[in-house]
């Protein structure tokens, strides 16, 4: 037996000439239930053959398990790690105040500057990490069916670590922060929550509340015990999850980590001040990109397009579906999963263990059998992958569409006929997703023109391809067995390709038992779809001498190294490239601000007091009347060197209308001086304003004057 994952040459093999003119020629792939129904599913594999060629690449001078492209998810959590560790030690040199916040970073020691740097690193690769996640997990199309969850929960992370992202930059308050705050509550005045808009705290530095900035710190702390929970749900549909990474990985990124935070140190932009508009400055575009959107977009369509963007990318697996069911479809129905024969169970617990997905469980048995559990499948867990099937060795769970004494009867069909005619009887079986999956089988005789002499059997996975069925075909007179399986990067059936290797080696079971079946009769080769070309030379190879194919190549400890140093340093380069990239915000004009809190004057019904309740009334209150109705609202009017450029008025709050109004005013200006008039208007006639400002006020570049008013204080010009 020879389980080998092909290196990089190529070899062709010859056509089958004895293939029937009249043979019904489909895909292997088409016979067997395909994982998934997106729509431009074929444009979405031509894209991931592209990620399998860098695959390939990568794996010339390091060997699979070492392949960061193949364990995105869980290098991105491994990196949240990184980044939740540094954070709390961060806090030895962090101040959670708005008025010691920036000197705190600004100050910090040595370590606390490499603390620092370790953080926003390590939150900058999770982010770029959890984008290479998603790339792979769309084009490898595993996003649909059972898989949805995972999905949505998925896209609920992805905010939770935004928000986490986002919450940060704003504790730290320099310009970046300044920026985050005014989107935040700009974005956030849209919604109908509160009486007066946000933005009204954070006109000037004095009027910025130290209480919001607490609040900012407290939900810094809390989203990620949120992302424990989602984290479960996430990984709530796989057995035996990859989690985090290895010890070999984690020291590769840890190291990739320190070195870029030597190299390539964070510092602070610069203070924050809300009375000048910043010109320019450096921003970290894994997180901070909404600021260069929201720019071009107001309010109303900030969130139009924020939610719609949320909502389509969470029900991605929904609207993609195709319309039509076909046989070849991917979302298995009920009948296209996996069933139990419970009469044939033997409780043994090896297609619980492994199921991938963790589709099966083994539930008590009530009936008066003996044994003490039967297998139950969940078909809201299902994929029908088969893996299960090459798990059991009495035939007790399978596909109804690809069950085993089906096939064992096809292929001792197959046996008999060519033994009969003199030929030597080879019988392969293709994944899908593999090499295999490629290929074009002729459905009734099960032959390939590319892969001449051989009976083809296409299965969902090479795992669906058990130990006993390989003793079983030898032992009925086959030559020799080809298995094809999909290559090492993240198989779409996750472990199947490695439980039959570990079957074939004895170290899992049910294993290939060697006293029953000579080990070299049987090939199990690992190619993914791009290595399709060398398939038909390595199986004709195989069925001329049953000589296994080149070994895989080893790596060299010194290329090993080399080979990491120069891998590390492309991904350090592609996270540091958006993580401090210049920006410049869309305008920089000078801004005149006018906002007030006031109350009209109340609009009274008014009406005599009952002469007996007057007697009930304070003395000083007695005479009067009551008054009970709406204030009217609050008109403003502003004028720059006579031009009127604000008439308004705002209606008052309160369920009955009977709080203040409250106005926020933005009007931007070119540099120079502007003779200002406001007036207030809180009474019934249009024509009284009841307070005025007047005064000649100079704007230089990006500066923002603001004009605040209240009942207390009157005009305050900052």
């Amino acid at each position: 037996m020879h389980v080998t994952t092909i290196g990089d040459h190529t070899t062709e093999g010859p056509a089958d000439a004895s293939q029937s003119p009249n043979a019904d020629l489909r895909p292997a792939a088409a016979f067997r239930l395909p994982e998934t129904s997106v729509r431009a599913a074929s444009l979405l594999r031509r894209f991931e053959n592209g990620l399998l060629r860098v695959d390939r690449v990568v794996e010339r001078v390091l060997p699979p398990n070492l392949n960061p492209l193949t364990q995105t998810g869980a290098i991105a959590n491994t990196c949240f790690l990184v980044a939740l560790v540094t954070g709390i030690l961060l806090l030895l040199w962090y101040s959670p105040s708005l008025s010691q916040a920036y000197d705190s970073l600004a100050e910090a020691s040595a370590l606390g500057g490499f603390v620092r740097s370790m953080h926003r690193y390590s939150s900058d690769a999770c982010v770029f990490f959890m984008v290479l996640h998603v790339v792979r997990v769309v084009l490898a199309r595993k996003f649909q069916g059972p898989r949805s969850l995972a999905w949505v929960t998925g896209v609920a992370l992805a905010l939770l670590v935004w928000g986490i992202g986002w919450t940060g930059y704003w504790l730290v308050w320099d310009v970046r922060a300044q920026e985050i705050a005014l989107l935040t509550a700009r974005a956030v005045d849209v919604l109908p929550l509160f009486s007066e808009p946000i933005s009204r705290a954070f006109l000037t530095n004095e009027t910025v509340p130290s209480l919001l900035f607490f609040l900012v710190f407290f939900a810094h702390m809390l989203l990620p015990l949120a992302m424990g929970a989602v984290l479960w749900l996430h990984l709530s549909r796989l057995n035996r999850p990859r989690l985090m990474t290895g010890r070999a990985m984690t020291v590769w990124i840890v190291g990739a980590t320190v070195i870029l935070s030597l190299l390539l140190p964070a510092e602070n932009a610069a203070r924050a001040d809300v009375s000048v508009q910043p010109e320019r400055f450096t921003m970290d575009w894994w997180y901070l990109w909404p600021l260069a959107v929201s720019e071009r977009l107001n309010g109303g369509l900030l969130w139009t397009v924020f939610l719609a963007g949320i909502i389509a990318c969470a029900t991605l697996p929904w609207w993609t579906r195709r319309n039509t069911r076909t046989k070849q479809q991917s979302q298995p129905s009920p009948s296209e999963k996996a069933i139990v024969n419970k009469e044939a169970c033997q409780g043994c617990t090896l297609c619980s263990r492994d199921c991938p997905f963790d589709a099966i469980a083994m539930v008590p048995d009530t009936t008066a059998n003996r044994r003490r559990s039967f297998a139950e499948v969940d078909p809201a867990r299902c994929v029908a992958c088969g893996i299960c099937t090459g798990a059991c060795d009495s035939d007790a769970i399978a596909l109804p569409w690809l069950d085993p004494k089906d096939v064992r009867r096809q292929i001792k069909t197959w046996i008999g006929a060519d033994t009969a005619a003199g030929i030597r009887p080879f019988i392969a079986f293709l994944c899908g997703e593999s090499a295999g999956g490629t290929l074009t089988v002729d459905a009734a005789t099960g032959r390939s023109p590319q892969l001449p002499g051989y009976h083809t059997i296409p299965v969902p996975c090479a795992g669906w391809v058990g130990a006993p069925l390989l003793e079983w075909v030898v032992s009925i007179g086959a030559e020799g067995i080809l298995v094809v399986g999909c290559g090492h990067g993240e198989p779409t059936y996750r472990e199947g390709a490695e439980w039959l290797e570990r079957r074939l080696q004895g170290t899992r079971k049910p294993v290939l038992r060697r006293r029953r079946v000579d080990p070299e009769r049987i090939q199990y080769l690992r190619l993914d779809r791009i290595q399709a070309h060398r398939l038909p030379g390595l199986a004709d190879a195989f069925r001329n001498s049953i000589i296994p194919p080149s070994p895989p190549q080893h790596h060299s400890r010194a290329r090993r190294i080399a080979g990491a140093i120069a891998l590390a340093a492309v991904l350090s380069a592609a996270t540091w490239s958006l993580s401090d990239l210049p920006y410049r915000p869309h305008t920089s004009d000078p801004e005149w601000i006018i906002s007030f809190k006031h109350w009209g004057t109340q609009i009274a019904d008014s009406q005599a007091l009952d002469p007996g309740a007057e007697d009930h009334r304070p003395v000083h209150m007695r005479g009067q009347t009551e008054a009970d109705g709406p204030r009217v609202p609050v008109r403003l009017r502003v004028f720059l060197d006579g031009e009127l450029h604000v008439d308004s008025s705002y209606a008052p709050g309160g369920l009955r209308d009977d709080g203040a109004s409250s106005a926020l005013e933005r009007i931007p200006l070119d540099p120079g001086e502007y003779d200002v008039r406001v007036q207030i208007g809180d009474t019934v006639d249009p024509n009284v304003w009841s307070h005025e400002w007047t005064g000649r006020v100079a704007f230089g570049e990006r500066d923002r004057r603001v004009l605040l008013f209240d009942r207390d204080h009157g005009f305050q010009l900052h």
